[in-house]
């Protein structure tokens, strides 16, 4: 055991088990001070507002446990781990700065923490996306360290989650990430330009034209579209989707696999979909290469005039991801169009 655990005073995280944010801060100045080279890395659990939200906190308390425990079992005497606040852990690999070891660490995490099954959340697949840097070859203070490690995870969140990114200056310097305060202004900014494309006239169909070209465009989402039971309408087609061949989804298939409690579907990797024995649901995405799909009911007083869909493609090896927080954008855009068209008298194939 390291003198520092020894001699110092240590806190830990009464939820996980594992060191708290304090002291692994507290480790990381103390090798600096001794000039010991390690690695720093900010692990942060995919999507875990909608494990809150769909499982509640004692199911996203038990989702927190398993992957630090896991996480720990895969670093055994390499290095240390601590959760930082919410979602959010780091870990320290003294003596280990070597690209390939860290990456093969980096990469054990993340097979690993997939493969964690919990019935507190039935079918979902637990991911987690990695930022790590390293002393002193990147950094010569712990709050710079943090920094680097914080631009190399924002990197991998928007390259699509379930990836590690190991911080390069040359690729990842100019990085900028957003603050929790920007994110919220940015998410109250987003749902008004939403509500300014459905409204800004009459013309329903040249709001809805240009609130998926928007969307599309914003998020890099491969595929954007309203579907009703017959016919796909609206289509947006991202020039990096890795495929151009997007189907009808039958709506049962949809309707049996929407979450009561969020009122959306959403499939973060469409691997669930087996585990859940929805293989004809699987095999129809398969086949479109989707990797993960977004999908909210145009519905208005029980009355469904259709679906609007977002589509991530790839390999469920090699897949973008879509984030949750796209799901209440898209809720509110589907509830919206769905209430113009009530009002209106009009149906959506009609525009």
């Amino acid at each position: 055991m390291d003198n520092f655990f020894r001699e110092n005073e240590i806190k830990t995280d009464p939820v996980t088990g594992v060191y708290a944010q304090s002291t692994i801060s507290s480790y990381a100045n103390h090798l600096i001070r001794e000039k010991t080279p390690f690695s720093f890395a900010l692990i942060d659990v995919d999507n875990f507002t909608y494990i809150n939200d769909a499982f509640g906190h004692e199911g996203g308390n038990k989702v927190l446990y398993d992957i630090a425990n896991t996480i720990k079992s895969i670093l055994g005497d390499k290095g240390v781990l601590a959760r930082n606040k919410g979602d959010e852990f780091s870990i320290i690999l003294k003596d280990i700065t070597v690209y390939d070891e860290i990456w093969n660490i980096c990469h054990t995490i993340l097979v690993k923490v997939n493969e964690i099954e919990l019935p507190d959340i039935g079918t979902q697949t637990i991911t987690v996306t990695i930022g790590l840097d390293r002393f002193p070859e990147n950094a010569t203070s712990y709050d710079d360290l943090l920094s680097c490690a914080e631009k190399a995870l924002y990197r991998g969140k928007t390259k699509g989650r379930n990836c590690f990114i190991i911080y390069l200056p040359e690729k990842h310097a100019s990085i900028v990430p957003k603050s929790e305060k920007q994110k919220a202004v940015g998410s109250l900014n987003l749902h008004s330009n939403i509500l300014k494309f459905l409204t800004a006239s009459d013309d329903l169909k040249s709001g809805i034209q240009n609130f998926i070209n928007f969307i599309s465009s914003y998020f890099e989402i491969d595929h954007v579209c309203i579907q009703t039971d017959s016919q796909i309408l609206f289509q947006k087609i991202h020039q990096r989707s890795r495929t151009k061949d997007f189907r009808l989804i039958p709506t049962e298939l949809i309707k049996n696999s929407t979450n009561p409690v969020t009122g959306v579907l959403y499939m973060d990797g469409i691997g669930n979909l087996l585990k859940a024995k929805k293989n004809e649901l699987y095999e129809l995405l398969e086949e479109q290469e989707i990797t993960s799909s977004c999908i909210a009911e145009i519905e208005y007083r029980d009355e469904i005039y259709g679906m609007l869909r977002l589509d991530m493609t790839g390999t469920e090896t090699d897949g973008r991801l879509l984030q949750y927080s796209d799901a209440d954008l898209l809720l509110t855009a589907a509830r919206t169009i769905a209430l113009i068209l009530h009002y209106t008298g009009r149906r959506i194939e009609d525009l």
